[in-house]
């Protein structure tokens, strides 16, 4: 099974986002064939770290950017540091430690160049951003998802910054004295100060604090399905079941809305029984699983900033592909027209991959799965995981 950049998270539990009166907005769905075909990428491998023979070990690799200067940030969640390499690939520092200091970090979640000498780093919570000067001094505190002297104590899943707009998704769970609970979750977007911010598909759901059933369907979240583009612009696959973007634009406003025709994929009996709670009340095993027969539409959304294109994976393009094929994406443009089909052909080469498109026409694969957790309830067999590696690729 080809693995999915996993982020790590408190809060896990939102209803799919109804998008009540979007009949209003253009609406394009393209038919299911690319007009300009399927185009497989020519890839010339310049380097890799990691691995089993390189010094550099990382731990949990979420996020990887590519600097002004050509050189590559990949930020580790478990080591809490960014290890930075030349574009030639010699290592050459780590910013940041773990550590509550100024600049320091907990729980990191992903990177944003601010400008062309100022690296941002979302932290997961408290929900905020840390900014750094390449040389690692500290630079500043931004709150996407609001300050916490305003009662924003919230958690942060993912930030994006574009042409000085600053998005991120955040939530929060809340508990009422009456012993119920709900969690409160959002997509937010602001100026780069982080003044007036804005929240987007708000939506507050219900906690089962007993722990004794977990429903995956209202657990559906566009943690991995949204971009920001230029000017502001949001691009959102906020229905579970639709294969459907909706695009926002800096007010806040729907716009527009197009996808193409899809066939959801539906499950194995196998797969349904993978399905399990991040967050379980009672830490039992005899959590009812009520789990969906098919796959969400959409399971990643990438905007790819040099060719103006908004990247789509869906779960046939990233599990049902032949050896040979790492992934396949959907590639549409910016308004909504379907282009074609991109194949990542790397699957000679890892069974296990994640892609990130650094620009510059190179591209990043994170070969291998993310080291799970270090506790005494790991068994041998889940432990025994091979080391991530960072191989740079050129695109000609």
């Amino acid at each position: 099974m080809k693995s999915v950049l996993i982020l790590v998270s408190l809060l896990t539990i939102l209803p799919s986002v109804c998008l009540a009166g979007n009949t209003q907005v253009p609406h394009l769905i393209n038919s299911d064939t690319p007009p300009h075909g399927v185009k497989t990428l020519d890839l010339k491998e310049l380097w890799r770290a990691g691995g089993e023979d390189e010094e550099v070990i990382f731990g949990r690799i979420v996020d990887v950017k590519r600097g002004p200067d050509g050189s590559t940030y990949v930020l580790d969640n478990q080591l809490c540091q960014v290890a930075v390499f030349s574009p030639e690939g010699q290592h050459l520092s780590y910013l940041s430690r773990e550590g509550d200091g100024p600049g320091e970090l907990r729980q990191p979640v992903e990177l944003a160049f601010l400008s062309d000498d100022i690296l941002g780093i979302g932290m997961g919570f408290p929900g905020k951003v840390i900014s750094l000067k390449l040389d690692g001094t500290p630079d500043k505190t931004y709150y996407p998802i609001g300050e916490p002297s305003e009662g924003n104590i919230g958690l942060l899943m993912g930030m994006q910054f574009f042409d000085g707009v600053m998005a991120a998704c955040g939530g929060r769970m809340v508990f009422g004295e009456d012993g119920t609970g709900h969690t409160d979750r959002f997509l937010s977007f602001c100026q780069g100060d982080c003044t007036a911010t804005r929240h987007l598909l708000e939506k507050a759901t219900p906690l089962d604090l007993t722990g004794r059933q977990y429903v995956e369907a209202p657990d559906h979240y566009v943690e991995r399905t949204w971009a920001l583009g230029p000017g502001g612009m949001l691009f959102v696959a906020a229905e579970r079941d639709a294969y459907e973007i909706s695009v926002f634009d800096k007010t806040g406003k729907l716009v527009q809305v197009f996808g193409r025709k899809y066939k959801p994929r539906k499950r194995t009996k196998a797969e349904k029984q993978q399905v399990t709670p991040v967050i379980n009340f009672n830490n039992s095993l005899d959590t009812e699983i009520v789990a969906e027969d098919y796959d969400p539409c959409i399971s990643r959304l990438l905007y790819n900033r040099d060719e103006s294109t908004v990247w789509v994976q869906t779960p046939q393009g990233e599990e049902d592909q032949t050896e040979e094929i790492l992934e396949l994406w959907d590639v549409f443009s910016a308004d909504g027209k379907f282009q074609h089909q991109v194949i990542v052909p790397l699957g000679h080469e890892m069974n296990d991959g994640t892609i990130h498109l650094v620009g510059g026409n190179k591209l990043i694969v994170v070969k291998g799965t993310s080291s799970p957790f270090n506790d005494s309830e790991n068994t041998e067999e889940e432990m025994d995981v091979e080391p991530l590696e960072v191989i740079c690729y050129e695109i000609r």
